[in-house]
């Protein structure tokens, strides 16, 4: 199957919501994700809600984030054809998480984080980037909205734009304007609703099961994003100096990702913050499966993390066991 995603077959995305039918299917007998009753939508509060029909709402946007961060991928150029690997890793790396199963901020978060990287992608060194500067700093200020770990992404966002464009003054300030732009307006929001903001994404901390299946999912992750290193870096030494910005960029937001899900997991004992690293990884991760030496190890890998996937559903299932 994997080698259907690798060839330019656009085709091939209309079997992402067979996978994520599947993976919810799975999800409902087993119970594995518990659905919650209500969704954190950062500073817009708290909501009660339908669990099933903002579960059909979580898997549409899973959908779209998959779709949209492939487009970011074919767009840019990242590879000489047009491939499709990048929505089937984000599809099945998200299946790890509570956000795949059951709506809330971060997943709404992912959104826009994608959109904020589309519009600095479009960022070049000698082309006034005011536009795309307040653009994408807007998308991230929408996302830590959501989001609201996210409000520290600032600094990280002037790296991103340093990356690529010289230090100009006003695009800084546009940019610092376009990020706090929809925090004011989502905290005057808090203020005139006399609600407080609610730092914990899941009602309940992560259980023993999902630890476990987290610290699973991560040495595989690493063992992908290694090969994928090395991949990488032999590519890149034959690719633009557009590109290896672009690279860059994608560092900077593994980077915060890790930072946000370290905190999480501390203060918190819970690893879905976590997520935010699946949308910098499925890029990444893509260069291991077009590598010479280490494309057939990365296929191995990744079909057993997708068998892994389904598995766990029976595995630490409160209603089956192997």
């Amino acid at each position: 199957m994997i080698r259907l995603f690798l060839e330019n077959r656009i085709g091939v995305l209309l079997l992402l919501p067979v996978i994520i039918a599947i993976y919810f299917l799975l999800n409902y007998q087993t119970g594995y994700y518990l659905p919650s009753a209500e969704i954190n939508l950062g500073l817009w509060n708290s909501q009660l809600v339908d669990a099933t029909i903002f579960s059909v709402i979580s898997a549409f946007l899973i959908l779209v984030n998959a779709v949209g961060l492939n487009i970011l991928f074919n767009i840019n150029e990242f590879f000489d054809k047009n491939t499709y690997i990048v929505s089937l890793l984000y599809v099945v790396t998200m299946s790890f998480y509570h956000s795949f199963y059951s709506l809330n901020g971060s997943l709404i978060a992912h959104s826009f984080l994608i959109l904020m990287l589309y519009q600095f992608f479009k960022l070049k060194q000698n082309v006034d980037g005011r536009a795309q500067v307040f653009n994408g700093a807007l998308f991230a200020g929408v996302a830590a909205t959501f989001f609201p770990p996210l409000l520290i992404s600032l600094p990280f966002i002037f790296v991103m734009i340093l990356i690529i464009r010289p230090f100009y003054v006003r695009e800084m300030l546009l940019s610092i304007f376009g990020f706090v732009t929809p925090v004011i307006f989502a905290v005057v929001y808090v203020w005139t609703s006399n609600t407080r903001i609610d730092w914990m994404i899941l009602d309940d901390k992560t259980n023993f099961q999902l630890q476990t299946d987290f610290i699973v999912s991560m040495v595989v992750f690493a063992v992908l994003l290694t090969l994928s290193v090395f991949s990488l870096s032999a590519r890149l030494q034959k690719s633009s100096i557009r590109l290896k910005k672009q690279i860059q960029i994608i560092w900077v937001l593994i980077v915060l990702s890790v930072f946000l899900g370290v905190v999480d997991f501390l203060f918190f004992k819970q690893i879905e913050r976590f997520s935010v690293l699946m949308i910098p990884l499925s890029i990444l991760l893509s260069y291991s499966f077009y590598h010479k030496n280490y494309g057939i190890v990365s296929t191995v890998v990744f079909y057993l993390t997708m068998l892994y996937s389904v598995l766990k559903f029976f595995i630490f299932s409160p209603h089956h066991s192997l």
